[in-house]
């Protein structure tokens, strides 16, 4: 969380960060985390075996992790 004004403008915000992934990351982040989902139940929803899940899940936290450190 941004202790500054000066800090929220250097941060792009979460949303623009989600732009920059992957259409299969960004759908599953949003599936699970803000979606509150377990990985089952977005496997559920997606029509999406559970393996599939945790992986496309494992490799979206890997690529919101390096666009958040490019944009810092």
């Amino acid at each position: 969380m941004p202790t500054t004004q000066a800090d929220a403008t250097r941060r792009p915000p979460m949303e623009s960060l989600l732009r920059d992934l992957p259409e299969p990351h960004r759908e599953i982040l949003v599936a699970t985390y803000f979606r509150r989902r377990t990985p089952q139940e977005a496997a559920k929803a997606l029509g999406l075996p559970q393996a599939e899940v945790r992986a496309r899940l494992y490799e979206a936290m890997r690529t919101l992790s390096a666009v958040v450190s490019r944009a810092q």
